[in-house]
């Protein structure tokens, strides 16, 4: 029988030392089939999934979730070769060894004294901690569950530095890397703050892959799929709270405190609940047909999102979205249900419009969060959209400034991506950027 390793080096050139294993999608002895998604595993800036590289079984699990493993450490095994039936004791078996902490499985006695109890903190906070020499122990997190984040670790030093001086040299140590910026929000020069762009439900961030490439030369753009999407098809949410909460944390783990937010639909009334938590500084906003400014929508729409089980019959519902069907790229339905079918989200899909619509009433009201806003606002919308009727948008406040598209349906970043990017373009540049 011969087993071959999970691991990983890098992520997209990101410098990193261990990882935080998250979640395993199987257990020992479950069958696997090459780019199953394996484990999840948390880096310094994002979550990510590992893919099983071969057809087999998963053998063994050498780290279980909430450990940290070392870049390169086999994180478990898959076998060419089926276990043997008798498996129930030997899987609870392997889970048990898995949970020693890997330097008692090295030495053959415990790391310490102390019984090891799990610290919440995100990879890059423990390793700034690190760097500066920090106990996790003794820092309170102010994140989700008392999560230690980064802005935690600031606090932490700088409490230090008041109370002991000669550690004053430290603060250089705690320096995110160039990939994830502290910024001030009072100082930070214009061109340094990135644009993040959030999907519409059903999609993810490749819908933007159009408008990217449009964008200034010198823009920092920052695509993230929502929960139930993607790449973090695994993270459930059941609100539009749920869904900026997670936007929030994930631009706080790379250091960003301030942002120029793009959403569309769904994403839309994500970016604008997003301004209302008050932790990322929100420079300017570019809505596209965003959810929330009315109660109805399509509700049949949302079902064949979800509920489709055949290329031609998603094909249908996203022809839906557009003014002209015939812009829909030929086999990108078969595209987008081989992608569904590969991450297995149309049940959190289900699930989280279940929360958010009753049939074709949006539960969920954006209004307000737009109503206080005080930047520079756009709101772009097809006069032609079938999905959330345009009639929505004259619901802005004076100040935002409203384009409709003839000609176009919901998703203006497919239809119409030059003029899109132009106005994107332009509501940055209100700014001041």
């Amino acid at each position: 029988m011969t087993n071959h390793p999970i691991s990983i080096e890098s992520a997209g050139g990101e410098y990193m030392e261990s990882v935080l294993v998250i979640g395993w999608s199987v257990r020992p002895g479950d069958r696997v089939k090459a780019g199953d998604l394996v484990v999840t595993v948390e880096t310094a800036k994002a979550a990510t999934e590992i893919e099983a590289d071969r057809d087999g079984w998963l053998a063994e699990i050498n780290y279980q979730e909430g450990q940290e493993a070392p870049i390169g450490a086999v994180l478990g095994t898959i076998s060419e070769t089926e276990p043997q039936a008798a498996a129930p004791n030997t899987i609870a078996d392997a889970a048990q060894a898995a949970a020693v902490p890997p330097t008692e499985a090295r030495t053959g006695g415990p790391a310490s004294a102390t019984p090891a109890t799990r610290i919440v903190a995100s990879p890059l906070a423990r390793r700034l901690a690190a760097q500066a020499g920090l106990d996790l122990a003794a820092i309170a997190g102010s994140g989700p569950n008392g999560r230690i984040k980064q802005r935690d670790i600031a606090r932490a030093i700088g409490q230090r530095e008041e109370r002991h001086p000669e550690h004053r040299s430290s603060v250089a140590a705690v320096k995110p890397d160039r990939a994830a910026p502290v910024v001030s929000p009072s100082i930070a020069p214009a061109a340094s703050i990135p644009v993040v762009l959030l999907h519409g439900f059903g999609a993810d961030k490749s819908a933007w892959r159009q408008v990217l490439p449009l964008l200034g030369k010198d823009i920092r753009a920052i695509t993230i799929d929502l929960p139930g999407h993607g790449t973090n098809a695994a993270h459930s949410a059941s609100s539009v709270e749920d869904l900026a909460g997670f936007v929030s944390e994930r631009l706080e783990d790379e250091g960003i405190e301030q942002a120029h937010l793009v959403g569309h639909s769904l994403g839309g009334a994500t970016a604008l609940c997003l301004t209302g938590i008050g932790r990322i500084a929100v420079r300017s906003l570019t809505l596209l047909a965003p959810g929330g400014l009315g109660p109805e929508i399509a509700g049949n729409f949302i079902q064949g999102l979800t509920r489709s089980t055949t290329a031609a019959a998603l094909e249908r519902w996203l022809a839906f979205m557009l003014a002209d069907a015939a812009a829909l790229p030929q086999g990108y339905a078969s595209a987008v249900l081989r992608q569904m079918e590969k991450i297995g989200n149309q049940g959190a899909l289900d699930t989280l419009a279940s929360h958010l619509f009753s049939g074709d009433t949006q539960l969920f009201d954006a209004g307000p969060a737009l109503s206080r806003l005080d930047i520079p606002t756009r709101i772009v919308w097809g006069q032609s959209d079938r999905v959330i009727p345009s009639r929505h948008a004259l619901q802005a406040p004076g100040f935002a400034a409203v384009h409709l598209l003839p000609g176009v349906g919901h998703v203006p970043q497919m239809e119409n991506p030059a003029l899109t990017a132009r106005l994107i373009m332009e509501t940055i540049r209100s700014a001041g950027a």
